[in-house]
């Protein structure tokens, strides 16, 4: 603060809100904060060496933090973020070593979808992954260097899992297939239902998903918010629930591990929990059953795709549950572990 170095428990929790959506429970995110306020902002006779402080307008203070990081944190995958731009009173200077740029790109909806629909699902218009792709771990043509994309160009993919790119500047960078798509699918979901509902993929047969008494009540009873996110649910019986309608941009799953999964969330959720952290934990179940999976096998094409869309999508660098989607190595860090630094 002003050059000095503070603590102080608005700026913590700040922090932690912040990162809320992009870490995974239990870990805690380590950022560098540069803040400059005019004097008459600060009090800092709150402790004899100054290392607390209080603020005129904490809540100021505490937003400013909040929309800076998040405007960071909601760049496209691999891109790094030097500064944010900020009103001028309060100022906030912010060091971010992995984050992406600031502003949020347009999101296209994912591409990477199940290649066949089983019985009384209706086709959808995404073009279906392709399973007549060479062997896993092969060589592809050499990439072209791009610098706008920090993510680079496939060149392998390995275990059916994990694709293989290399970027410009010769860094070596290994995605999780289906961490990544989880986060695109969550990404798209969020955009739809800001812009106005979730697209919804009538079944051509109503699916009848057996459940405990107790998990049909508990998701019934959130129907309402469910059908908000593009699912659609009705009572059959006091053990199953009819499934009439899920999330377009899903494909094609099953409903009872879906409906399972959504059950045991808001299980561990209270009424207390606003509407809009229910809504955001049931999207990210619901994106990891319409991600790519691990083990299916992606063309290049199909690879490429995936990496341009963590490229421009908001909080591309982690999944829906705060894991990373990609690691990425430089030159120096690779020749480090070989011992040649």
């Amino acid at each position: 603060m002003n050059g000095r170095p503070v603590a102080d428990p608005v700026l913590k929790t700040a922090v932690r809100v912040a990162y809320r959506e992009v870490i995974e429970a239990g870990r805690h995110p380590v950022v560098a904060l540069y803040l400059e306020l005019p004097a008459e902002e600060l009090d800092v006779n709150v402790h004899p060496s100054k290392a607390e402080l209080r603020f005129r307008d904490p809540a100021a203070v505490r937003g400013l933090v909040i929309s800076a990081l998040g405007q960071a944190l909601a760049g496209g995958a691999g891109n790094v973020t030097q500064s944010a731009a900020l009103p001028p009173r309060p100022s906030l200077h912010l060091w971010q070593p992995r984050t992406g740029r600031t502003g949020i790109a347009a999101l296209p909806l994912p591409s990477l979808q199940a290649a066949a629909a089983p019985a009384g699902v209706g086709h959808l218009a995404e073009a279906p992954l392709g399973f007549d792709g060479p062997p896993s771990a092969r060589v592809l043509p050499p990439p072209e260097p791009d610098p706008a994309h920090p993510l680079g160009a496939a060149v392998a993919q390995v275990l059916d899992t994990y694709v293989i790119a290399v970027a410009s500047d010769g860094s070596l960078v290994l995605v999780d297939q289906h961490a990544a798509h989880e986060r695109l699918t969550h990404e798209a979901i969020r955009t739809q239902m800001l812009d106005g509902g979730v697209s919804t993929q009538p079944l051509l047969l109503p699916a009848v998903v057996e459940l405990p008494p107790s998990d049909t009540a508990r998701l019934l009873s959130h129907a309402p918010e469910l059908a908000l996110l593009g699912l659609e649910l009705e009572a059959f019986g006091p053990g199953a629930v009819l499934v009439r309608a899920l999330p377009a941009v899903l494909g094609a799953p099953e409903p009872a591990p879906l409906l399972r999964d959504l059950a045991d969330e808001l299980a561990e959720q209270d009424e207390a929990t606003a509407l809009a952290a229910r809504l955001d934990a049931a999207v990210a179940r619901i994106a990891c059953h319409g991600s790519v999976r691990a083990g299916r096998r992606l063309t290049q094409a199909e690879m490429d795709a995936l990496l341009r869309q963590m490229e421009a999508t908001p909080r591309a660098a982690t999944c829906s549950h705060g894991r990373p989607t990609f690691l990425k190595l430089s030159r120096g860090e690779i020749e480090k572990l070989f011992g040649r630094r």
